[in-house]
């Protein structure tokens, strides 16, 4: 899932651009996981996303990351599913509910 911020518009070629993305949240699989926590993280970070949460079932928690600099972010927080991820001192704005999030063995 992805956000981009209020009033942004679509390119010519009918895609947002990065600078207006606000938030990416993903839930990883066993075969994108290496992905989801390597390139697309940096690639995240590099653009400047402002928030990036990861769903891993595997591992039954959410990876928040936050305050992207140069290729990383600085802040990670990790929230077991089961518990709220506020994310209301974000751009997000919002508290998303993990209470059904299923975790897998």
């Amino acid at each position: 899932m992805t956000v981009v911020a209020e009033g942004a518009s679509k390119t010519e070629g009918g895609h947002w651009s990065y600078e207006d993305v606000e938030f990416v949240a993903e839930v990883i699989s066993k075969g994108t996981a290496a992905n989801d926590y390597g390139p697309k993280k940096t690639a995240y970070a590099t653009a400047e996303v402002p928030v990036y949460v990861i769903a891993d079932p595997y591992q039954g928690r959410c990876h928040i990351y936050t305050d992207p600099k140069g290729s990383d972010y600085e802040v990670e927080t990790r929230v077991p599913f089961g518990k709220d991820v506020d994310l209301t001192d974000t751009v997000v704005g919002l508290t998303l509910k993990t209470d059904e999030f299923p975790a897998t063995d």
